[in-house]
């Protein structure tokens, strides 16, 4: 896991908290074994997770390449 965010500002722990979450509901969203209702619910999780931590400049990426 990255230490910086895209620019090279060291992250805070709240930062690093929140980018942690961000890749476990990733994780869990590859995961093939997961039900219909829980994948949902992942996806649901994950989306607004995901404008956090782009408008932090922790990540950026597509969240439609990972089929959200």
């Amino acid at each position: 896991m990255s230490t910086t965010d895209l620019i090279g500002t060291e992250l805070t722990p709240t930062e690093t908290d929140l980018l942690a979450a961000y890749d476990a509901l990733r994780a869990l969203l590859a995961s093939d074994d997961l039900p219909p209702c829980a994948a949902a619910g992942v996806r649901a999780a994950l989306a607004p997770l995901a404008v956090v931590v782009t408008d932090l400049g922790l990540r950026f990426e597509h969240l439609t390449d990972l089929g959200v």
